[in-house]
C-alpha cells in the first residue's frame, strides 16, 4: 500500500503537479500544519510562507503566497488522495 498522494499548487498562472508526496508542511493562518496521506478532509486558509514537499526520492520547496489548503483524503472511500493548494503566487526555491 502506498504512503504518496496527489498534490497540486495552482496559481492563476501556473500549475505545479505531483503524484508521490509522502509529506506536506504548509504555512496556515495559525501556523504550520503537516499533511500525510489520510488526513482528515479539511479546508484550510494559507498564508505566506514555506511549502516543502517531501517526494518518494527528493524534496521540493516553494515560497508562496495566501490562499487555500482542500484536502480530500478519506480511507472510507475509493478515490485517491488529493491536496489542492490554490495560491496567488508559488516559486520553487533552488536547492
Amino acid at each position: 500500500m502506498s504512503k504518496s498522494f496527489k498534490l497540486d499548487i495552482v496559481t492563476p498562472v501556473k500549475t505545479f503537479s505531483f503524484d508521490d508526496v509522502t509529506y506536506a508542511k504548509c504555512p496556515g493562518d495559525k501556523g504550520y500544519f503537516g499533511i500525510m496521506k489520510n488526513h482528515t478532509n479539511s479546508i484550510i486558509n494559507l498564508t505566506e510562507g514555506i511549502i516543502s514537499l517531501k517526494l518518494e526520492k527528493e524534496e521540493v520547496r516553494f515560497s508562496c503566497s495566501y490562499g487555500i489548503a482542500d484536502i480530500n483524503s478519506d480511507p472510507s472511500d475509493d478515490l485517491e488522495d488529493k491536496v489542492l493548494l490554490l495560491v496567488e503566487n508559488a516559486e520553487e526555491i533552488e536547492k
